[in-house]
C-alpha cells in the first residue's frame, strides 16, 4: 500500500514496524489515511494464525466435517483459497480503473470439492492465496483506497436487496470476517484450532459495530431487541413495540448474530433474523 508524501514520491502505506511483518497493530501518532491499517493489520495476523494451524493438519483431519453442515475442513480451506484470490480480483480491477468487481461464488463445487486434496496441497495452496491477496494490498496506491470499489456477490440473493458497491476498506474487513469465522468453523480446538472465546478483541470490536449497524433491517416486523452483553454498553436496535432481550456474552451474541447458534439453542424469547449474508 503506498502513500503519497510529496509529489513523484511513494512509500509504504505501513509504519516500518508493521512492513516486514504485517501484524503489529498501528497505534497512535501516525496521520489519518484512506488505508485502513488497523484492518490489515488484524488481518494479517489471522492470516498467519491460519496458516499454522493448516500446516499442522494431516489428510484424516482435512477429511472430517467441520462446524458446518455439509463441509469438511478440507471444503472450507478450500473456499478460504478461492476467496482470497476473489478479492485479489477485485483490488486488481481497482488498481486497473476498472469497473467494481464482484466477489466470485467459493463454495464447494461437488461433495468432494476440497477434501480430495491432500493437506499439504491446501496448505500450500492457502499459502499462494494469501500472498498474493497481501501483494496486490501492498501495492494499492492510497488514491485506490481512497476510491476503489468492489462487490460482495455476482447477483442478490432470493428475496435480497440489490447488492451496491463497497469500498476497499469494507471488503478488507470482509476477509478479516471470512478468516475468522471459517476459522472457529473449522471444529479443529482439538488440534489448537480457536472457537468462538479465541475471537482477538480487535476483530470483535470491528465485527461488532459492521453486525450491529445492519441488525434493524434483519429484525421481524413489529420487533426492537436490547442487546445487553454485560462487557459493553447495551443498545436497543428496531423500532418495535415488543422489545427481545438478548442478555448473553458479546462472543455468545455475535455467535447468534451471525447464524451459527443452531435456532433449537437460541433461547426463547429471541428473534427470529433474517439472514446476515
Amino acid at each position: 500500500m503506498a502513500t503519497e508524501t510529496r509529489a513523484g514520491a511513494r512509500e509504504s502505506g505501513l509504519p516500518p514496524s508493521a512492513r516486514a511483518t504485517h501484524t503489529t497493530p498501528v497505534g497512535a501518532g501516525y496521520l489519518p489515511s484512506p488505508v485502513p491499517h488497523d484492518l490489515l493489520a488484524g488481518v494479517s495476523a489471522s492470516h498467519r494464525r491460519l496458516l499454522a494451524l493448516a500446516a499442522a493438519l494431516d489428510d484424516a483431519t482435512v477429511a472430517r466435517p467441520s462446524l458446518l453442515p455439509g463441509w469438511t475442513v478440507g471444503h472450507l480451506l478450500h473456499h478460504l483459497t478461492v476467496d482470497a484470490h476473489g478479492h485479489t480480483n477485485v483490488v486488481q480491477a481497482a488498481c486497473a480503473g476498472a469497473a467494481p468487481v464482484p466477489l466470485r461464488d467459493t463454495g464447494p463445487t461437488g461433495p468432494d470439492a476440497g477434501a480430495a486434496s491432500a493437506a499439504e496441497r491446501l496448505h500450500a495452496d492457502l499459502a499462494a492465496a494469501i500472498a498474493g491477496l497481501e501483494r496486490a494490498w501492498d501495492t494499492a496506491h492510497v488514491e485506490v483506497w481512497r476510491t476503489g470499489l468492489g462487490r460482495c456477490r455476482p447477483e442478490p440473493a432470493d428475496g435480497a436487496p440489490p447488492d451496491g458497491p463497497v469500498t476497499l476498506s469494507d471488503l478488507v474487513f470482509l476477509r478479516w470476517r471470512e478468516v475468522e469465522i471459517h476459522g472457529v468453523d473449522l471444529g479443529l480446538a482439538d488440534r489448537g484450532g480457536p472457537g468462538w472465546a479465541d475471537l482477538p478483541a480487535p476483530y470483535v470490536d470491528t465485527e461488532w459495530d459492521w453486525t450491529t449497524a445492519r441488525l434493524p433491517e434483519r429484525l421481524p416486523p413489529g420487533v426492537s431487541v436490547v442487546l445487553a452483553p454485560g462487557d459493553r454498553p447495551s443498545r436497543a436496535f428496531g423500532a418495535g413495540s415488543r422489545p427481545a432481550v438478548v442478555r448473553t456474552s458479546t462472543a455468545e451474541t455475535l455467535r447468534w448474530l451471525l447464524g451459527r447458534l443452531p435456532r433449537p439453542a437460541a433461547p426463547r424469547g429471541w428473534p427470529e433474523l433474517r439472514s446476515w449474508e
